[in-house]
């Protein structure tokens, strides 16, 4: 019998958390190998972020060019060559995934393992290919599955894996869910020249959402020719050549193809972690909020964890995981993740929702500056939007909600200040470059110091300045 292989850690997962967790592993000294069941890169890479964002980024040139004419730009007719937009999705992929690959990893002295694991003791893992692996620690970065409503399982269609395998522009396209793929999705292939359905059994799209942005989103949807159907639910679900779905009202829509998107959520059964002594709860792994699982060698991170369900937040979860795994002190996740939806107008979200502050906080107060103040928004044609803050009474941030073409970008300075419980005229103290949709930030600092001094204790300040100055 062959030696078992033995590493100081093992990150099951070579998704955005697995590839995070095993690099820094890797980079503080450690023996690492890495078992990825499918394709290293995960669903960021191969079915969400990088296919999606440029599968939109075609459509928003498409709808650019069809709107050239108010800058004096003659566009006659604009083409949509479907087969060579996808031939481009699958370039970029290829183009990403060609410095993940796993052989770029091997030669950085990572193992890598191409295989299905599951546990058949605390530190041992057993691999689909017949090896066996045991290792000191482990993350678990296994990612989730899609949910697919019961109406829906007995039909064929597509989810967020399968989408991009399109070859042809669905003539109608209908989308079952109200989150950031559907919403993304939805305005990428109207604009691509597909009729769009989107329903949603929530009163309103993307529900974790502010509700001013929600609303922003949905009137853009809506002007770029998608059909919202909010408060629907599929009850049946009929295949033949083409669709035809009922729903809770009588309705019926019709449609040529179905891509369905309600939601993910973790499964860990295929690891079998009660043979690595593992608490589970309805699929899912019983963590504690420093990301450790009822073994204390053993920990989790990125979408195995549970929402939200982003890249960004599967990074730093897994750096949370391996830190706590190797060091004394323990770090915690955090519980608020910020975010983008990467439609046209963007929708970003840092810290809480004004109805999340006003639901935690006594006093808050909002400021809010449209878009069409932001010199370079107005440079640009995008005025469409705002930046909206809700704070305490001496400013102190509690989240920012941000709607326009860019928001996202802007998003990451409000992410500071949030993180550091800083004020809302912290941007005033820095120095951005001007014009560009950054500089913007810091406009919110003034429309508060603006309203501030009409308060009872803005006046109070100003005369304790004013006998200060003499």
């Amino acid at each position: 019998m062959q030696p078992v292989p033995t590493y100081d850690l093992i990150v099951i997962g070579g998704g955005a958390a697995g590839l995070t967790a095993a690099e820094t592993g890797r980079l503080m000294g450690l023996r690492v190998a890495m078992i990825e069941q499918h394709r290293v890169g995960g669903d960021c890479t191969w079915y969400g972020c990088v296919p999606s964002k440029t599968l939109l980024a075609a459509a928003r040139h498409a709808h650019d060019a069809r709107h050239a004419a108010r800058w004096g730009l003659r566009v006659p007719t604009v083409e949509v060559d479907f087969p060579a937009v996808m031939a481009q999705v699958r370039a970029t992929i290829q183009h990403i995934y060609d410095e993940e690959a796993p052989d770029v990893w091997r030669a950085r002295g990572m193992d890598v393992y191409i295989a299905a694991a599951r546990f058949v003791s605390p530190h041992q893992v057993a691999l689909s290919t017949g090896e066996q692996l045991s290792a000191k620690k482990f993350v678990i970065a296994t990612g989730a599955r899609d949910v697919t409503p019961p109406p829906l399982q007995t039909v064929p269609h597509l989810t967020h894996r399968t989408l991009f395998d399109l070859e042809a522009l669905p003539p109608h396209l209908t989308i079952v869910g109200g989150g950031a793929i559907s919403v993304e999705m939805a305005q990428a292939f109207a604009r691509l020249g597909s009729r769009v359905t989107l329903i949603t059994r929530e009163p309103r799209l993307i529900p974790q959402a502010d509700a001013d942005a929600a609303a922003a989103l949905t009137d853009a949807l809506i002007r770029d020719g998608v059909q919202v159907m909010l408060n629907r639910q599929v009850t049946e679900a009929a295949y033949d050549a083409a669709y035809t779905l009922t729903l809770d009202d009588g309705q019926r829509v019709e449609a040529s193809h179905l891509l369905v998107a309600a939601g993910k959520r973790p499964d860990v059964t295929a690891l079998q972690p009660e043979q690595a002594g593992l608490a589970v709860r309805d699929g899912a792994l019983v963590l504690r909020d420093t990301l450790q699982t009822s073994q204390p060698h053993i920990y989790a991170a990125g979408d195995a964890v549970g929402a939200p369900f982003f890249t960004h937040t599967a990074g730093s979860e897994a750096t949370t995981a391996l830190l706590n795994l190797l060091l004394p002190f323990k770090g915690k996740r955090k519980p608020i993740a910020p975010y983008t939806f990467f439609t046209d107008p963007e929708v970003a979200q840092v810290g809480l929702t004004e109805a999340q502050a006003r639901a935690q906080h006594r006093a808050v107060a909002v400021t809010r500056v449209p878009f069409s103040a932001n010199d370079r928004a107005m440079t640009e044609g995008q005025p469409q939007g705002f930046v909206k803050v809700v704070h305490g009474r001496w400013g102190r941030v509690y989240g920012a909600t941000l709607v326009g073409r860019g928001a996202g970008e802007m998003a990451n300075e409000w992410a500071q200040v949030v993180d550091r419980r800083g004020r809302i005229i912290a941007p005033l103290f820095a120095t951005h470059i001007y014009p560009t949709l950054g500089y913007g930030n810091g406009l919110l600092g003034i429309e508060w110091l603006r309203a501030f001094v009409q308060t009872r204790s803005g006046r109070r300040l100003q005369a304790a300045l004013r006998r200060l100055w003499g």
